[in-house]
Parts: C-alpha cells; sequence; structure tokens
C-alpha cells in the first residue's frame, strides 16, 4: 500500500520519472471525495527560489490516520470530563489552576520569554481582589485565560475582534517598538522585513502589508464561523492560518495558541483547553517542522499533515491529563477514608461534619495544589462551610482546635491559610 505523504516529497522521489506529474497528483488529492477545500489562501514560499505565492487554496484529506487520531482525542475528552465530574469541585479548582500556570509559563516559553512560577501563582489566587487601576504583569493574560476556565466563550466576527483581544491579552507585554503601527495590525516593518522562528532558522515569512493582513483575516473570520467543517480540523487550521498571517509585530505566537486554547475548551474540554501550550512546547521541534512544511509552496497548500501531527501532539498531552487525573483520584479516595477516621476520632465538642470538611478541603489542596502559592485558604474553607449551612464562628473554632491538636499547620496569616499534617499518601 502506498504511503501517503507530502508533495514535496513525492516530488523528489519522482524526480527522474518522466511519466509522472506532481500537477496531476495534485488535482487528485484536491478533487478527491475525502478533501475539504477551503477559501483560504495562505501565503506559501517556494523552498527552491524563495518566491512567495498566494495562489493554492488550504485543503486536506481525511486521511485513515487522521481520522484515527481525532476519533482518539474526542475520546479522551470525554473520558476526561467524565473523570472530573467525579471530582470535587475545589479539587477541579485545584488542578485547573495548576494547568493555567503551566500555560501560561510554556507559552510564554516557547517565545523565550521568562516568567516566574510563583508571581504567576499569586496573581491567578489574587486576580479578583486585585485593586482596580493597578495591573501587574501577565495580570491581563491570566484574567483571560480565567474567563475562558468561566466558560467565556470569544466571538470574532470583525476585524476589530482580532484586535481588543491581541489588546487585552497582551496588555504591558508588547514594547513599544513592536506595538500595531497600522489602523489595526502591523503595516510598516521597522527594517523592512519579518520572520518567523527561532533566532537561527526561519520557519516562515508572513504577509507585509496591512491590506494583505487584513484580507486574509477576513477571509479566516469567515472560514471560523461557517458550520461545514468538524470543530478539531476548524481548530486546527484556524490555528495554522492566524500564524501564517502573522498580523502584529510581536505576541502573534501567544495569541495564536490562546485562540486555540479557547476554542478547545469551549468545544471540548477546560482540561484540554488548558494543555496547548503545554503540548506544543513538549514537541517544539515536530511543532515547527510541520508548520515550516505546510508553509511549503511545493506542497500546494495541503495542512492534512499539519493537523496529523497536531492531533498526536495534544492527544499524548491529553493522555498525560487523563494520568494525572486517575491517580489523583486514586489517591483522594484514599484519602477520604483516613480523613473520616480522623474527624470521627477527633469531633469532641466539634461538629463532625464541620471537622470532615476542613480536613477534606485541606487533603484536596494537599493533593491537587502545585504548590503552597495555589492552597486552600482559610476563607475559602469558611465560605464553603458557610454553604454546607456551617457557622462561621464554628469553623474558625474548629479550625484552632485542628491547629492546637496537631492536624493542621498555620502557614501564613495574610491571607490566613493552614496545611493538612495528615499522611494522606
Amino acid at each position: 500500500m502506498k504511503t501517503y505523504q507530502p508533495l514535496e516529497i513525492v516530488g523528489y522521489q519522482h524526480d527522474y520519472d518522466h511519466a509522472f506529474s506532481i500537477e496531476d497528483e495534485y488535482d487528485q488529492r484536491i478533487s478527491s471525495a475525502s478533501a475539504v477545500v477551503t477559501q483560504l489562501h495562505p501565503l506559501l514560499t517556494y523552498k527552491k527560489h524563495g518566491r512567495q505565492t498566494k495562489q493554492y487554496p488550504l485543503f486536506f484529506v481525511y486521511t485513515p490516520e487522521m481520522v484515527s487520531l481525532a476519533s482518539n482525542f474526542d475520546c479522551n475528552s470525554r473520558a476526561i470530563q467524565e473523570l472530573s465530574h467525579k471530582l470535587p469541585p475545589v479539587a477541579i479548582s485545584q488542578f485547573l489552576n495548576s494547568l493555567l500556570l503551566g500555560e501560561i509559563t510554556y507559552t510564554n516559553s516557547i517565545e523565550g520569554i521568562k516568567t516566574d512560577a510563583a508571581e504567576i501563582s499569586t496573581i491567578i489566587r489574587s486576580i479578583e481582589f486585585a485593586p482596580k487601576g493597578e495591573e501587574k504583569r501577565l495580570q491581563s493574560t491570566i484574567r483571560m485565560y480565567q474567563e475562558v476556565q468561566k466558560g467565556h466563550l470569544l466571538k470574532i466576527t470583525a476585524l476589530q475582534d482580532f484586535r481588543s483581544i491581541y489588546d487585552e491579552l497582551l496588555k504591558g507585554e508588547i514594547p513599544a517598538d513592536k506595538q500595531p503601527n497600522g489602523q489595526l495590525f502591523r503595516d510598516v516593518l521597522p527594517d523592512g522585513s519579518l520572520r518567523i522562528g527561532t533566532a537561527t532558522k526561519t520557519v516562515h515569512v508572513p504577509p507585509v502589508s496591512e491590506l494583505a493582513i487584513s484580507e486574509a483575516l477576513g477571509s479566516l473570520i469567515a472560514f471560523m464561523n461557517a458550520d461545514d467543517v468538524p470543530p478539531i480540523y476548524k481548530a486546527l487550521v484556524t490555528h495554522f492560518y492566524f500564524e501564517n498571517t502573522h498580523p502584529f509585530l510581536d505576541g502573534n505566537g501567544r495569541m495564536g495558541r490562546y485562540l486555540l486554547s479557547t476554542y478547545l475548551a469551549n468545544k471540548y474540554d477546560r482540561f484540554t483547553g488548558f494543555s496547548v501550550a503545554t503540548a506544543i512546547h513538549a514537541q517544539i521541534d515536530s511543532y515547527y517542522r510541520i508548520f515550516k512544511q505546510a508553509d511549503l509552496a511545493e506542497n500546494r497548500a495541503e495542512l492534512t499533515f499539519f493537523i496529523e501531527e497536531m492531533l498526536r501532539i495534544l492527544t499524548g498531552q491529553q493522555v498525560k491529563v487523563l494520568n494525572a487525573l486517575t491517580e489523583a483520584k486514586g489517591k483522594l479516595d484514599h484519602a477520604d477514608r483516613i480523613v473520616h477516621a480522623a474527624a470521627r476520632n477527633f469531633a469532641g465538642d466539634n461538629d463532625e461534619k464541620e471537622v470532615y470538611g476542613i480536613l477534606f478541603y485541606l487533603a484536596e489542596s494537599k493533593l491537587f495544589a502545585r504548590g503552597r502559592a495555589f492552597g486552600i485558604q482559610d476563607r475559602e474553607i469558611i465560605e464553603l462551610n458557610a454553604d454546607q449551612g456551617l457557622s462561621q464562628r464554628k469553623t474558625k473554632r474548629a479550625l484552632a482546635a485542628l491547629e492546637e491538636a496537631g492536624l493542621i499547620e498555620k502557614v501564613a496569616s495574610r491571607p490566613k491559610q493552614h496545611v493538612l499534617l495528615l499522611d494522606i499518601d
């Protein structure tokens, strides 16, 4: 059985076969019943002479491998959702915050931007209490991701929407000399050129003028809002095309990953959505390789192999999330038995339900929080117990009694925070 390969490779393999026509091969692919042909025309670069073209419409072919990977992606997402439904809200919140920490760290790391995990953790925990007008670095970025966590769906229907998202997502992150210099996007290039890639390797040279950018993104808006392509394929085509267009002088990668994260979180699950940058960072060489391959004009704007590899990258990360959730669920069930026994033995003058609640919240925090900065605070325990009809006074009294008994330890005063000393591993 003939292996399905990029047109560039097929052409090279038949270099001396005069009976073979690469144009016939291309026509066969793009006109096949399993091909999806879009109205998007990415800017492609010829490998041999460096000239660029937009003559080819972006397309992909439903290969057995792609369909299988997409099915695995969908099954993994459902499994993640089913497993997460078996976890209590505090555990889910702690786990998602840990994923968010990784996502912010890695999306910046891909761009060569160093971030401090402790700083990000503090912002994630305290952002809702931050004074208005006192924006810290990354605060706006984190707030945008947290909106995704709450189920907020981005709707892009006009070019201005791209700019509005960019301004809010990267507020305070873009230096003055890299701010958009057109009406909405970049236009005049400071040194006459722009490239995507690493310090030593160019992956793509994007459109130059704001007019070309606006035309490309106008086509993308129409594609994004149509319902004729299944969500996962639409998400990956959109991701490639946005990066290919590269509408800003700086921050395109971070915005592109955020758009992909937002879409996957809404259409599939938050755990998958909050693992995009983490997954790409772990496979960054593969990511650049498939992007560069898709950017070659010799491949005639075929995105089949880009989609397949991105699905491998994303499903691989989903498996890691599933394994982490499964392990954590097992540990939480074990901790629940220990906490129940401790609550029965300790209760005394305190309400057993109240004591159990405090110990279990702290157990969740111990198992799921990524460091003390994400640990549950006393005010949150008090609020959770209040939702169960338990008074603030009783919860504070029980916290003090548990601390005195050596079952918990105070680790912070402002805001007050305790950690569990019970061995629950």
